[in-house]
């Protein structure tokens, strides 16, 4: 086994911070090392859904009790057009009975409070800017000047990851934009007849638009308006609200998606221009003591919902190889290659899915809807499954 003392991570993300528990579970001192200054910004965000494959990730670590405690089991994944019209059901409380994990609508801020909670050393403010590694460690470069010794760096500080940028030597090709942005937020609506718990939905209309909402408690709605660039980029935001003009988008579709709209604050609706980094632009995860995680190493698209998942199985196996390989540069290669093909997987998959949503003419749409009801209850079901569910925690010998 590799000397182990004390790991440094940049970012208090999912990733960063799943990854410090893991660690420390395994008696590696774990520094979590975050930019941002206040503890009420990394408690932030709208709602997403943790599948089963993160449930048994959290199981490794004890946690998938206390975060399916924090949200809303879902049974039930609905398809339906834009007049209302059922495209499939998908049953996810029959698949997590015989998995024997849930799927769990939630509060991103629930997981990332949870996470704080279980982690012994964030460090705020600390912004890592870059770092230096030899033989022995990595020394940590901060925006304040200090720095912190580490046996090993893991890169979870996101999208643009200061990590992953020196790591690369400054030379990093952009994300690639997917088309289409996401407007997210949660509202206040009570009552099962506005929208049932259990049930998540997944509404695809034409002309470049979709909408999911969810119930995450008996008070709140998360809902996601995914809107393709012909229709956003005619958004008139300088004279009108977000709320305004997804309103007007969104005025011929099925209660409740106007009600929904119409009853968030402005302010609360947060809009995410969508991209992810594709296999063909990807380069090691990882050199030397230094390794990336989560965002930093594979971002993706929101169709699968499986960002978070990837992150938190991330965190599993690089621990696991980490504690258990002979040499820190071992065990990076051994994570890496245990690794890669799945978070690709997931990528390509993602890119696929939100790539239909941005077909706009009507011909197409009719026939995307003709296709989902015929294949997506069924064959569309299997192979999310199969792709979800192909994960382990352990190398080819079983580690």
């Amino acid at each position: 086994m590799a000397e182990l003392d004390r790991v440094l991570i940049a970012g208090a993300g999912i990733a960063g911070l799943t990854t410090a528990v893991a660690l420390q579970q395994a008696g590696v001192e774990a520094v979590v090392l975050e930019r941002r200054h206040e503890p009420g910004k990394l408690l932030t965000g709208g709602g997403f859904m943790l599948w089963h494959n993160a449930f048994l990730a959290l199981r490794e670590l004890k946690l998938d009790e206390a975060v399916a405690a924090a949200g809303q089991e879902i049974d039930l994944h609905e398809f339906r057009t834009d007049r209302d019209r059922t495209l499939a059901t998908w049953q996810v409380g029959r698949n997590a009975e015989r998995i024997g994990a849930p799927a769990v609508a939630l509060r991103r801020s629930e997981l990332n409070r949870i996470l704080m909670d279980a982690v012994d050393d964030v460090r705020l403010g600390a912004a890592v800017t870059g770092y230096r590694q030899d033989a022995g460690g990595v020394t940590v470069e901060l925006a304040d000047g200090r720095t912190e010794r580490g046996d090993v760096l893991i890169g979870a500080d996101g999208l643009r990851s200061a990590v992953r940028a020196t790591l690369r030597r400054g030379h990093d090709l952009p994300p690639r934009y997917s088309g289409y942005t996401a407007w997210q937020a949660i509202t206040r609506l009570r009552g099962e007849d506005a929208v049932r718990s259990g049930t998540f939905y997944n509404l695809w209309g034409k002309g470049g638009l979709r909408f999911l909402y969810c119930r995450l408690n008996e008070e709140e709605v998360y809902w996601d308006a995914i809107t393709c660039d012909h229709v956003s980029g005619a958004f008139d935001t300088v004279r009108h609200t977000k709320r305004e003009v997804l309103h007007e988008a969104y005025r011929h579709w099925p209660e409740p998606v106007p009600q929904l709209i119409a009853g968030t604050d402005d302010d609360a609706i947060l809009s995410i221009d969508i991209v992810d980094r594709p296999p063909h632009r990807t380069s090691p995860w990882g050199h030397g003591r230094v390794v990336l995680a989560g965002d930093a190493a594979h971002p993706m698209t929101l169709n699968l919902s499986q960002g978070a998942g990837q992150s938190i199985e991330d965190a599993v196996v690089l621990t696991r190889h980490l504690t258990g390989a002979a040499t820190v540069p071992e065990a990076i290669a051994a994570y890496e290659l245990q690794r890669r093909e799945r978070a690709m997987a997931m990528v390509r998959t993602s890119w696929n899915i939100g790539a239909m949503g941005r077909w706009r003419d009507g011909f197409r749409s009719t026939l995307l809807h003709g296709f989902m009801k015929v294949f997506f209850g069924t064959v569309g079901q299997k192979s999310n499954l199969k792709l979800m569910m192909d994960v382990s925690f352990r190398d080819r010998e079983g580690r």
